[in-house]
């Protein structure tokens, strides 16, 4: 059957009947940051996310415990920007990045980094290891000077032991 043969009451009904043009539409993606003081552990839930690029991350604080989220120097894919969030300082304080760059993001909170509080988040697919960012020099140096706010260099010096 040709196409011109068709009455135009038919082909509006498969038309309807077919729906309206498929839009895929961000998401909005929701890591609890949580400071359980019982047990003395902080960290993201999850721990390890996946998303499309065009979604949104946000992260909410669960206490009244100061908490920020940074990526490391070398934990985004090249052409991304590395993030660092204001600290969320008080319960529900909220905080948003939306990934536009396909890759793998591994972050942390600063403060509570030596308790293993960290997460990734995987925006499409994973990187490759040559699709790291390769942090110069300086921004390392800068973020070496962001742990010193927090850790006393002399309690984290890299000690050996003794064989």
């Amino acid at each position: 059957m040709k196409v011109s043969s068709i009455s135009p009451l038919v082909l509006a009904l498969v038309l309807a009947l077919a729906g309206p043009a498929t839009t895929v539409r961000a998401e909005e993606h929701i890591v609890r940051v949580v400071s359980d003081l019982e047990n003395l552990r902080m960290y993201f839930s999850p721990k390890y996310l996946v998303v499309a690029p065009g979604d949104t991350v946000t992260w909410v604080n669960e206490a009244a415990v100061d908490h920020n989220i940074v990526t490391f120097p070398d934990g985004f894919p090249k052409g991304a920007v590395a993030f660092s969030s204001p600290d969320l300082a008080k319960p529900q304080d909220k905080w948003s990045m939306t990934f536009t760059k396909a890759g793998t993001y591994e972050y942390h909170c600063m403060p509570h980094i030596p308790m293993g509080m960290h997460g990734v988040i995987i925006v499409g697919q994973h990187s490759a290891d040559q699709d790291f960012h390769q942090p110069s020099a300086r921004e390392l140096a800068d973020y070496r000077g962001r742990l010193l706010e927090y850790f006393d260099e002399d309690e984290y010096e890299y000690k050996t032991r003794d064989r």
